[in-house]
């Protein structure tokens, strides 16, 4: 079913909200008194709502069987911390890029960097902009493009040239960044394309 806040939203607001707290669905219907509950001038939509209501309320019956909670995320109706768990990220979307950053052999400040890279956090002259800093309306490395975190570590022509440099030294033969990639997504095509053997290179 739905409640009366659902149902009849104008007629909802004219009942004082110590009523709406402490008023039980047992005692509303004794008598009626849910009617009594409603307080102020009514204008035609509220009157509608109210007779809609009355007409709803005559036709209610309580069961004589005791209330019980009903938890909606399991079959059984019974709370679980494992199906609350769930219920929290109901409709998210996984990320699995946590692993490539925290599960990696590197130490703790790239770790960290590549967290930051990732969440677009560095302080870079875009970032400095939407505080309303000081910045430099280009990239100091090439002075062509905006400084974002994705042009410094995958666009940049120097950023791609000290990959390509770095990459060929270690004779690993994952490709350089490329336009249509994010980072994350390199990274990971990046590893998988590398022998297990040199990826603590």
């Amino acid at each position: 079913g739905q409640s009366v806040h659902e149902l009849m939203p104008n007629l909802y607001g004219c009942i004082p909200k110590r009523r709406r707290t402490t008023r039980t669905v047992a005692d509303g219907l004794n008598g009626n008194s849910w009617a009594r509950d409603i307080q102020g001038n009514l204008d035609l939509h509220e009157i509608g709502q109210y007779l809609q209501l009355w007409q709803i309320m005559q036709r209610t019956e309580l069961s004589a069987t005791p209330d019980r909670l009903i938890w909606r995320w399991t079959a059984s109706g019974n709370y679980s911390a494992q199906s609350c768990y769930m219920a929290t990220f109901h409709g998210s979307t996984a990320c699995y890029s946590w692993k490539l950053i925290w599960k990696c052999w590197a130490l703790p400040r790239v770790k960290f960097f590549h967290w930051l890279a990732n969440q677009d956090r560095c302080w870079t002259a875009e970032r400095l902009a939407r505080h309303g800093l000081q910045h430099h309306p280009r990239c100091l490395l090439c002075d062509q493009q905006p400084e974002t975190v994705r042009h410094l570590l995958m666009e940049c022509p120097l950023a791609r040239q000290a990959w390509h440099e770095t990459l060929a030294w270690l004779r690993i033969p994952a490709p350089i960044p490329t336009q249509e990639l994010s980072l994350t997504d390199w990274w990971k095509y990046a590893k998988e394309d590398t022998p297990p053997i040199l990826r603590k290179a």
